[in-house]
């Protein structure tokens, strides 16, 4: 979480991409984050993270105060990948399952 918020501060779109889930394209979320939360210098004002489904899954209940004093609150889905978490950022551009037929039989 610390990752997330320095590259929020700084902007770094690079740093909040490299975060994202591998395989995920999460161009259009992480410029929508730094358009809203970018450069505001804040800090973890309080972090709960939860691990609801199994090892490699987690929830971040982050809260973040920006040096005006204002805060933001968010929930994050977390997931491990040969070790390291990841940010549920952005879409899967190759999904591995197909979408169901609404056709009629």
């Amino acid at each position: 979480m610390d990752a997330y918020v320095v590259a929020l501060n700084s902007k770094n779109t690079e740093a909040l991409s490299e975060l994202a889930t591998p395989g995920n394209d999460p161009k259009t979320e992480v410029a929508d984050r730094v358009a809203r939360l970018g450069g505001r210098d804040m800090k973890v004002a309080k972090l709960e993270l939860l691990h609801e489904f199994g090892p490699d899954f987690a929830t971040a209940h982050l809260s973040i105060r920006a040096q005006d004093g204002a805060t933001h609150d968010e929930i994050l889905g977390l997931s491990r990948h040969d070790g390291r978490w990841y940010i549920t950022m952005g879409q899967n551009p190759s999904p591995s399952k197909t979408p169901a037929s609404t056709a009629r039989p």
